[in-house]
């Protein structure tokens, strides 16, 4: 068996019937949804984070701040 962590989440009454009656609506368990809601909130951020960090340098490039190098140069440095 693999290990396994326990995550407890505080939620008034409401927020939790709702979210029951969600999942029930949807097909899925509240584990499942909230598991998969979690990670594509985490891929989203990432993404952002990805993004943030591509236009910097590529501003960065268009400065003269960071330099381009070829494949071919690419290719050599990682041998």
């Amino acid at each position: 068996m693999k290990d396994k962590s326990r995550v407890t989440v505080d939620m008034t009454s409401d927020e939790h019937m709702c979210l029951k009656m969600a999942c029930a609506m949807l097909g899925v368990t509240m584990k499942e949804f909230l598991i998969k809601s979690a990670f594509k909130r985490m891929e989203e951020i990432e993404d952002q984070w990805l993004t943030e960090r591509a236009r910097e340098t590529l501003k960065n490039i268009d400065s003269g701040e960071e330099k381009t190098v070829s494949w071919k140069e690419a290719k050599k440095r990682l041998k």
